[in-house]
C-alpha cells in the first residue's frame, strides 16, 4: 500500500469529490507564478476524460481559493514546505481506489488536451506497463533528454560540480542516451519526472514517492521500483514542453538539496556496488541499440 508519513498518517488530506475517475493529475506550487499555475490548471481542465486535479501547495501563503473555486480542482494547503514526492503522494493516496491513472506533472509544462488522452489510451493498451513518459523539448524545439539509464556516482558527481567538462559530456552521452534517436518506444528505467503518466494500482503497490526524499532524486527512485514489477515506457509520439528551470544549478540551497538527496539514493540503491543498477542499464542499452 501507498505508504504514509507520521503526520498525515490514516487520512486523507484532500478530498475527490466524485466516485471514479480516468485521471487524477497532481501539481505541487511552491511561491509558483500565479500565471504559471493558472495556465496548468487551464490545460489539465480540458482534457476529455473523468478527471480531477490536485494542487498541493506548498507556499508560505496560498493560493487565492475563489479564484480556483471549480469542482474539479481539489486544493490541500500544506502550511509549509512538505517536499515534492510526499506533496504529490497526498493525491496519489487520495487517488487509491478512486483512479485508473495518476498525472504527476510539474506547472511549467505546455501540452494540448490530446496529450493526456493518448496516454491513458496507450497505457490501456500496453497492460504490462505501470508508467507512460512522452517525449519532452525545450521551448525551442530541441529534444530534453529525459529518459536515462539509472545513475552512477559518477554521473552526479560530475554533472554537479564538473557540468561543462569534457568528462562530463563523455558520461552523459551514455547516462542520457545521447547516441540513440529517441523515435522508438522503449522501456527506461528513469525518466525525469516532470510529466509521468502512473498507473495508480501499479504505483500503490510499489509505495509511491519515497517520502525521504525532499527535493531531487525521487523520481529516479520511484521510476526504478516501478521498472522492477513493470514496464516504464517512454512514448515518443506524445509530446510536451517544458521550460525546466532548474533551481538546483541557481542557488546554493538548490546544490545542498541535490548533494543531500543523491546520498540519500545511493544510500538506498548502493553506491559502487549496484548489480542490478549494472544488469538493468546492460539491458536497456542492449535493447536500444537493436532496435535503432
Amino acid at each position: 500500500m501507498l505508504g504514509v508519513s507520521s503526520r498525515s498518517r490514516a487520512r486523507n488530506l484532500i478530498s475527490l469529490p466524485e466516485n471514479e475517475y480516468d485521471v487524477v493529475g497532481s501539481i505541487v506550487t511552491y511561491k509558483t507564478d500565479p500565471q504559471e499555475v493558472d495556465q496548468a490548471i487551464q490545460q489539465f481542465l480540458a482534457v476529455p476524460l473523468r478527471s480531477q486535479l490536485c494542487i498541493i501547495d506548498n507556499s508560505p501563503a496560498p493560493l487565492p481559493l475563489p479564484k480556483y473555486a471549480d469542482r474539479r480542482i481539489s486544493y490541500y494547503f500544506a502550511n509549509g514546505n512538505l517536499g515534492y514526492g510526499r506533496a504529490h503522494n497526498i493525491a496519489l493516496r487520495a487517488s487509491q481506489g478512486r483512479a485508473r491513472y495518476n498525472l504527476v506533472m510539474n506547472t511549467d509544462i505546455t501540452y494540448s488536451p490530446d496529450v493526456v488522452t493518448r496516454l491513458v489510451a496507450f497505457l490501456d493498451a500496453n497492460p504490462q506497463a505501470g508508467l507512460a513518459g512522452p517525449k519532452v523539448l525545450y521551448p525551442d524545439g530541441s529534444l530534453q533528454h529525459v529518459c536515462r539509464l539509472l545513475p552512477t556516482p559518477a554521473n552526479m558527481f560530475l554533472r554537479r560540480f564538473l557540468p561543462d567538462s569534457a568528462w562530463t559530456r563523455r558520461a552523459d552521452a551514455l547516462y542520457e542516451l545521447r547516441w540513440w534517436d529517441h523515435e522508438c518506444v522503449a522501456n527506461i528505467p528513469y525518466f525525469q519526472g516532470s510529466f509521468m503518466l502512473l498507473r495508480t494500482p501499479v504505483c500503490n503497490r510499489v509505495g509511491g514517492f519515497d517520502e525521504r526524499f525532499f527535493l531531487y532524486g525521487e523520481d529516479i527512485d520511484l521510476t526504478r521500483r516501478i521498472h522492477e514489477i513493470a514496464e516504464t515506457l517512454y512514448v515518443p509520439q506524445v509530446r510536451i514542453t517544458h521550460q525546466y528551470r532548474r533551481f538546483s544549478n541557481r542557488s546554493l540551497l538548490g546544490t545542498w538539496y541535490g548533494i543531500q538527496n543523491n546520498c540519500r539514493y545511493f544510500n538506498k540503491w548502493g553506491w559502487f556496488f549496484d548489480r542490478e543498477r549494472q544488469k538493468i542499464n546492460n539491458r536497456v542499452v542492449a535493447s536500444l541499440r537493436t532496435s535503432s
